[in-house]
């Protein structure tokens, strides 16, 4: 069995002979009656199991039960009610599907759910007259209830944050109704549009709008900066500015005619001024026609002497030529 399988020598730390309670096999006398749907569902079950407490830090509870096979409209309240007749209850949980969830926020039933009660013994005793009877839920879909796998490192996580509120509530206390999924969020999103507008507030208060005066002289800050600059250039005139005693001040610039306004070097009749000074392609030309003319009349006065030179030579005869 489990134990044999999954056992570490003679100590049973993990609860090891707790999870053959709550089996049917087939073939059984306690198979007889039940619908094959139910063998299919106890046989995944059982193979859940085993495959769950091949790793080590798994381990049976001894108070918590696991319960399945639960009709859909099955509450915590009948389930509670149907436990309690075997020992204390101290925690009842059915999971549930969120995104299913009816008008009043309740997810719809998954179908299992989870009971824990204070001792082991009430646990027992819960599961070996629950499980596997007809008259609990019907014939033909009949509880299937097993004590619950947990995982010790879960556990141990839990009990690092805090107390667990199981053994804090007396006998005639109630549990409060936890909310569901839908209401936390939407309760977290009024939450945040409401804190949204709270900041948008105080932004406003800590820059309060100014009055018009304000506005007024901070449009004409930058036009006395020009004016500062004005005077800073009439104390420092540039020297073809002087002017004589006799002779009249030249309009300042915003009293300069269009006519009379200075000419950017830029401009396009500079342009033109420089184009026109410039030596076309034809004088070019001309000028190099000019010096080649004076090159050859050099060249061909040269030649002119050397051959007036000649004449004179050929002229005189030597001694051996005949006459």
């Amino acid at each position: 069995g489990i134990n044999a399988e999954y056992g570490r020598g003679s100590k049973d730390n993990r609860n090891l002979h707790l999870a053959m309670e709550g089996v049917i096999k087939e073939g059984t006398k306690a198979a007889e009656g039940v619908s094959k749907s139910d063998m299919m569902k106890r046989k995944l079950a059982f193979e859940s199991k085993k495959k769950k407490l091949k790793n080590l830090k798994h381990f049976v509870s001894t108070d918590r039960l696991c319960v399945r096979n639960m009709p859909a409209p099955f509450t915590e309240e009948q389930l509670k009610k149907l436990m309690s007749k075997y020992g204390h209850v101290i925690q009842v949980k059915i999971m549930r599907d969120i995104k299913q969830a009816n008008s009043q926020g309740i997810g719809k039933s998954r179908g299992f759910g989870f009971v824990q009660f204070s001792k082991p013994a009430a646990a027992l005793a819960a599961l070996r007259a629950v499980n596997n009877n007809p008259d609990v839920f019907s014939p033909q879909k009949r509880p299937i209830v097993d004590f619950s796998i947990e995982n010790s490192t879960i556990l141990k996580a839990r009990e690092k944050k805090g107390p667990r509120e199981q053994g804090k509530l007396g006998e005639g206390q109630k549990r409060p109704e936890k909310k569901s999924f839908n209401l936390r969020w939407q309760e977290k999103r009024h939450k945040r549009q409401e804190e949204r507008k709270l900041a948008g507030s105080d932004e406003k208060k800590a820059k309060p709008e100014m009055p018009p005066q304000q506005h007024a002289e901070k449009k004409k800050k930058p036009a006395k900066k020009k004016k500062r600059t004005k005077l800073e250039g009439e104390k420092e005139p540039k020297p073809e500015n002087i002017t004589t005693p006799g002779e009249k001040k030249k309009p300042t610039k915003k009293q300069t005619p269009a006519a009379e306004a200075p000419v950017p070097s830029d401009s396009r009749a500079n342009k033109k001024k420089t184009k026109s000074e410039r030596p076309a392609k034809k004088q070019k030309r001309e000028k190099n026609e000019v010096e080649e003319k004076q090159f050859q009349k050099l060249v061909s006065n040269y030649k002119d002497r050397l051959g007036s030179g000649g004449a004179e030579k050929s002229s005189f005869k030597k001694w051996y030529d005949e006459d």
